[in-house]
């Protein structure tokens, strides 16, 4: 757990600071809003441990902020696989409005939730899908960027995941180690430390069918 002593203002807005990424101030107070809101409400129905917006700007908002400099702007999907209470995708879609952000969880009572933050504060370019990830249907959405914490090895992640994903999308993981990608269809990006300790955010490429990352 990451201890904080700031407001999630100030921890998220720090953050961003620091990724050197352009985000409208008063976005920045929307998504510290959604963070205060957020824990308690999640945390009464057992979502997350973290139950002040300080704690969950640390600790769930934070680590996926650092995302925000590597969805490009050619980038128009995004999926986080078993959103919790979906604190790192809804701030996602909150500070990167163009974005589409699907959150996919098989619990119903889970995207129910979701669902209900995402009216509240008005993310329109949120939703949720309830599904388990390894069913993948045929005429599914495909995903330019797919992010989860890493809750099994990369390799079968890579499996589940590969067939939501664009032709040259691309896998995030939050992982406490680094797992570099020996599937051949995928090659590794990014490894980069996050604002907790030995939190990686590692990211996979999606070969194109010629076999090279782009």
């Amino acid at each position: 757990m990451f201890h904080v002593k700031h407001c999630a203002r100030e921890i998220i807005a720090g953050i961003v600071g620091e990724l050197a990424v352009l985000v409208e101030p008063s976005r920045l107070d929307a998504c510290a809003a959604l963070a205060d809101w957020l824990a308690p409400a999640a945390a009464k129905l057992g979502l997350t441990q973290f139950d002040t917006g300080a704690a969950l700007a640390a600790n769930l908002i934070g680590p996926g902020l650092y995302l925000l400099p590597h969805i490009g702007e050619a980038s128009r999907s995004l999926a986080e696989i078993g959103p919790g209470s979906g604190a790192l995708g809804l701030s996602i879609a909150m500070l990167r409005p163009d974005l589409g952000v699907d959150l996919l969880d098989r619990r119903k009572r889970v995207c129910d939730f979701i669902d209900l933050v995402a009216r509240r504060f008005r993310i329109a370019n949120c939703r949720t899908v309830c599904i388990d990830m390894r069913d993948v249907p045929a005429d599914g959405p495909k995903y330019d960027l797919i992010v989860a914490r890493a809750v099994a090895p990369a390799e079968q992640l890579f499996g589940y995941l590969s067939g939501w994903l664009s032709a040259n999308g691309r896998i995030a993981l939050l992982q406490t180690e680094r797992q570099p990608a020996t599937d051949r269809e995928f090659c590794q990006l990014v490894h980069q430390a996050t604002n907790l300790p030995e939190l990686w955010l590692d990211i996979y490429q999606k070969n194109s069918v010629e076999g090279t990352a782009t």
